[in-house]
Formats: C-alpha cells, sequence, structure tokens
C-alpha cells in the first residue's frame, strides 16, 4: 500500500520542530501529503466542573483565557509547520485532495484531543508522534491512533532523522501485532537497501520463526538477513531490540505494539513501554 497521508498531531512546544523533521523526511520520501493537526480543548467541556456557584463573568473570563491560550499554541504550532516544510521544500496548502504532492496542510480542530486524533487516523496511511521527554512517547492519544483507529505510528527521535527506512530491523515474535507492523512498514521495506529481522531469546533460537518471515518478505521482493539473539538476565526485550538495532546501523525499527495488555504494560512495564519511552531511532509500530 503506497503512503499517501502522513497525520502528525502538534501542540505548539519547541520539542515538536525535530518531529516535524522526521515527518518531513518520509512525507518527501513517499511523496506524500503530510497534514499537521493541532487540537484545541473546547472550553465549554469544563463547564460542568465548575460547579452551580461560579458566576456568569467568571465563566466568561475562564472561557476568554482558554481562547487565548490555545490561540497562542496554535499560532506556535502553524509557525513551526510552516518552517519546516519551508526547510524540506514541501508547499504547504489548504487542499484535503493535496494538490500537487509532496506537500504540507495545516488544520486546527476544537474537541477532545485523543478523539480527535484518532478520528483523523483512521485515513492517515502513518500518524508520527515525538520522543517523550517524561514518560511514554505521544502519551495516550498515540494509543487513541494505533489502538483505537487500528493505524500504524512512527516515534520520531529527538533529533531529526535525516534518513528513515534505509536500513531497517525488524522485531518479529510471530505475533499479530508484529504482522500488522510488519505489513504497515511494506513501503519502507521495498525502498530499504538492507533489511535485518531481529528473533530474541531462547524459543526463538529453537524454533526459528525468522524463517517464515523471511520467505514472505522475499514473495515482494525484499530479501533479508535473520539475527537470533538470546534474551541476557536482567535485560528487557525493548532494550535488546533497540541495542541490536543500533548495532546494525538501522535507521528504523518495526515492531509490534502491545503484545501485552496496556493496563499490565502500564504497571510492570514491557517491550512497548521501554521502546517508547527509550527510542533513539525511528520506530514504527502497530498493534
Amino acid at each position: 500500500m503506497a503512503v499517501r497521508k502522513i497525520l502528525v498531531p502538534l501542540s505548539g512546544v519547541a520539542t515538536e520542530a525535530a518531529v516535524l523533521g522526521t515527518a518531513m523526511t518520509v512525507a518527501k520520501t513517499f511523496g506524500a501529503q503530510l497534514v499537521g493537526l493541532f487540537v484545541r480543548a473546547d472550553p465549554t467541556e469544563a463547564l460542568p466542573f465548575l460547579g452551580d456557584g461560579v458566576s456568569g463573568q467568571v465563566v466568561e473570563q475562564l472561557m476568554q483565557a482558554a481562547k487565548e491560550g490555545s490561540d497562542k499554541a496554535s499560532a506556535k504550532a502553524r509557525a513551526m509547520f510552516v518552517d519546516a516544510a519551508t526547510k524540506a521544500d514541501l508547499p504547504v496548502n489548504d487542499k484535503a485532495n493535496g494538490g500537487t504532492l509532496p506537500s504540507a496542510r495545516f488544520l486546527d480542530v476544537s474537541g477532545h484531543r485523543d478523539d480527535v486524533v484518532a478520528s483523523h487516523s483512521r485515513l492517515s496511511d502513518l500518524v508520527v508522534f515525538g520522543e517523550g521527554n517524561a514518560g511514554a512517547a505521544g502519551g495516550s492519544t498515540l494509543e487513541a491512533a494505533m489502538m483505537s483507529a487500528g493505524r500504524p505510528v512512527l516515534i520520531a527521535p529527538k533529533a531529526c532523522a535525516m534518513h528513515v527506512g534505509g536500513t531497517v530491523a525488524i522485531g518479529w515474535d510471530n505475533s499479530v501485532m508484529a504482522a500488522h507492523a510488519v505489513t504497515a512498514a511494506i513501503p519502507f521495506l521495498e525502498e530499504a537497501k538492507s533489511v535485518s529481522i531481529l528473533c530474541i531469546g531462547a524459543q526463538a533460537l529453537e524454533e526459528k520463526p525468522g524463517q517464515l518471515l523471511a520467505d514472505y518478505l522475499a514473495l515482494h521482493g525484499i530479501y533479508a538477513g535473520i539475527h537470533l539473539t538470546e534474551l541476557e538476565a536482567g535485560r528487557s526485550v525493548g532494550g535488546l531490540l533497540l541495542d541490536q538495532a543500533e548495532k546494525l546501523g538501522a535507521d528504523l525499527l518495526v515492531v509490534g505494539g502491545y503484545g501485552h495488555s496496556r493496563l499490565r504494560e502500564f504497571i510492570i512495564g514491557g517491550a512497548t513501554q521501554h521502546i517508547r519511552s527509550h527510542a533513539t531511532i525511528p520506530v514504527l509500530m502497530a498493534h
């Protein structure tokens, strides 16, 4: 499937400049439309929590303050978006059909952030999020795009990635999630110069599930090497995958997301949470 529409949710914070740079790189690679989506909170949703004793004047002041805050954040997000597009030599237009591709388009929408992002994600080929400075990248909004909307997400590292997908590593455990990630990554894999399949753990060493994937990719004209690694005591699967990908010089890691429940991942951790919090290269993830 061709990549023609890429969505990047924006909040207007400075750290999103690097995320936009990575997203622009991918948009240029595939000749896609990059949509920057700013979601402003609807201040009327907070009214039920103010109580009956709040005067109309106070409500009006709070509503005005919320609007001014959203206006300021939206202006910052738009300025960063246009600046990144200009640096990437992508034309910015307001046409939903994209006009000449690749191109960039900025949207300012009101509503609940997770719901709006999920809605716009459903008809996007890829959704790009930034690495989290505290906690996991993208927060609940990434989960809304990947879990509720069922779309693949790309986690961008702190530094702008000038190349994405030249050397690709696939974290493979024969799961449904990993299979979804691989099929979503086919456009990247078809363009890659090198593809490696990473299988981790004693079971991987015995059953060699990577060969089944290698045979499947070969039907797409994609030839991949298989790397089997035993999981060391005290190491996390997510950490080992990132380490192995970096040793291979990969500029893209492809993995399945949330092999366990989100609650279990949140409470005791897991590969998904570790990768979301520690990725230093772009990571394509799907559930």
